[in-house]
């Protein structure tokens, strides 16, 4: 199932599966890495238990979704996600969110009771600099060009291949062309989360000392750039969920990622036979 939900910004589009949200035991709110859509979340949406509701959302500026007003901060982004969880009644929910993601799971628990967000699940983080959040603010996403000999095609290709590796080019493919047919947004939110990574770091901290379970999925290795790799900090009160793979999780360690995501929404899994 797929719908859209109204909020100040316009409106934001989601994928649906298992149990309608009205009377689910359980609601999962997956938010995707950018510059992807909440397609990324297919292979995993009718993968959980009976009863409970699962949401895939297309950040604002993303997917369908309708843009964020250029400039506002990410407070902005996180008030507009909860308006949307708002509408389609949603109460209590475990928030999963990856990479850019993350930041904005972040910032809606941030801004919620814990009662209503008990748990949140989230990529592994770096610790926080200034110097270098800036610099990736300025040069992390360019504006596309579309030279005729296909140059921009190839450069992100490779791009994705030192985030991901080569074991499914498929995946790859599909990273290009999500960013190709939204050339014109793709870089819309880069500035403002890379901009709130310490705030997005601190008010992290503040949720687990506040008592909220977090969980974090931690890939076999990550980089920005061949010579940029990220070093995944290791965060006191946390759970650590280590995966075989670089990232897309739910295409890449379909299994790992339900079992860990269930087990962070605190769901039985059932025994390994």
């Amino acid at each position: 199932m797929r719908g859209y939900v109204d909020t100040d910004w316009g409106q934001i589009h989601y994928r649906a599966g298992g149990h309608p949200v009205a009377g689910a035991s359980k609601v999962i709110a997956f938010y995707h890495e950018s510059p992807r859509s909440s397609f990324v979340y297919e292979p995993v949406l009718d993968s959980f238990p009976e009863g409970v509701a699962v949401l895939a959302f297309d950040t604002p500026g993303f997917g369908q979704s309708d843009s964020a007003p250029a400039g506002v901060p990410l407070s902005e982004y996180g008030r507009v996600l909860i308006q949307a969880l708002d509408n389609l009644g949603v109460g209590e929910f475990l928030p999963v969110g990856m990479k850019t993601g993350s930041s904005l799971v972040v910032n809606m628990a941030s801004q919620l009771d814990r009662s209503r967000v008990p748990a949140v699940v989230l990529y592994n983080p770096e610790a926080p600099n200034d110097e270098e959040s800036e610099r990736w603010a300025l040069t992390w996403a360019p504006t596309l060009e579309f030279p005729a000999d296909g140059y921009t095609l190839e450069k992100l290709y490779k791009k994705n291949v030192g985030l991901y590796g080569t074991d499914n080019p498929r995946v790859l493919y599909e990273a290009v062309a999500e960013t190709i047919i939204n050339a014109d947004r793709y870089n819309s939110i880069y500035p403002t989360v890379f901009r709130a990574h310490t705030q997005t770091w601190n008010d992290m901290h503040d949720l687990i000392a506040g008592g909220t379970d977090v969980t974090i999925f931690r890939p076999s290795s990550g980089q920005m750039t061949p010579d940029d790799p990220i070093e995944f900090a290791d965060i006191e009160g946390t759970k650590v969920v280590a995966f075989d793979v670089t990232g897309q999780f739910p295409a890449l360690a379909h299994d790992a990622f339900v079992e860990a995501v269930e087990v962070a929404a605190g769901l039985p899994v059932p025994a390994a036979s």
